[in-house]
């Protein structure tokens, strides 16, 4: 049976009559006639009998209906589905992300989308940069957010914002007297800095080392907030990158500008070759919406 001779037998089983189906259809009735006469001449058996002028179901016809609803209920499902795709509306989308990003940029970019689109699935992970950057070209994940990407063959980098690196402290630290902190205003104190295999401390020690200056770290931490929640607890001053603006959250920390400037680079990073899906594309609207907004 192809598509129209399921259409044709339901409308029956529902209004019992050939004239109402055909009017169900947009059909002639001599069309939905013909229709079904060819379908039972094809399935071998009678599917309906004429009684008192309706058309009541045989055993045949009643033991296939159940059938016959299924495949329209799925059929139902199916144009769903794709209209849903289409205005990208649910689905499921892997996004990875370095900590700086995962913990300033993205939190509110998700909230705000998975607000909009309540079945969505989204997994977020949030990894070191060579992770990420591995993620995206294993197609592990379908967007991956960092800045000092290292390159690899299969993944496409694209600028989403610029940013750089500022000295952060308590409101009760004695450089919070200055307006711009140099290498030279953090000799003598103690510092939290990024462990050496992140890329921002190689920056870090490059700029330091133009100073002639010598900085011993305190502390080497792998992950933003926690340089965050040392100086918040007292223990030093750091330098971090502005995108992991925590302030929010430690409202006793000041950022104050570092010079030199350290220019940093914040990337999305993507499977060369592979299209976008419409709830990626979706997605990286509301980060630019995010990234533009003024902070609350």
């Amino acid at each position: 049976m192809n598509y129209r001779q399921l259409e044709v037998f339901q409308a029956i089983m529902h209004t019992g009559s050939v004239t109402a189906a055909a009017r169900m259809l947009n059909l002639t009735q001599p069309a939905v006639t013909k229709i079904l006469r060819h379908t039972e001449d094809q399935l071998r058996f009678q599917l309906f009998s004429r009684v008192k002028g309706r058309l009541v179901p045989t055993q045949d016809a009643q033991a296939l209906f159940p059938d016959v609803e299924r495949v329209f209920d799925e059929m139902r499902e199916v144009r769903q589905s794709i209209e849903d795709i289409r205005s990208a509306r649910s689905g499921r989308l892997s996004i990875v992300s370095i900590p700086t990003l995962g913990e300033a940029i993205l939190p509110q970019a998700i909230s705000t989308f998975m607000a909009e689109r309540p079945d969505v699935t989204l997994d977020f992970d949030v990894r070191p940069r060579r992770a990420v950057v591995q993620s995206i070209a294993t197609q592990r994940a379908d967007l991956g957010f960092a800045f000092l990407a290292l390159e690899h063959a299969a993944v496409a980098s694209t600028e989403l914002c610029r940013g750089g690196v500022t000295c952060i402290m308590r409101r009760d630290h004695p450089l919070v007297r200055l307006d711009v902190i140099t290498p030279a205003n953090l000799v003598g104190h103690r510092l939290v800095f990024y462990s050496k295999d992140q890329g921002l401390r190689t920056l870090i020690d490059a700029v330091v080392a133009d100073a002639r200056v010598e900085l011993e770290p305190s502390l080497e931490v792998g992950w933003i907030s926690t340089a965050w929640s040392l100086v918040n607890k007292g223990i030093g001053v750091a330098l971090v990158d502005n995108f992991s603006q925590l302030d929010a959250i430690y409202p006793d920390i000041i950022m104050k500008p570092f010079l030199p400037h350290i220019p940093l680079r914040a990337e999305l990073l993507t499977t060369k070759n592979i299209p976008l899906s419409r709830l990626a594309r979706d997605f990286l609207k509301t980060v630019s919406q995010c990234i533009r907004a003024p902070a609350v």
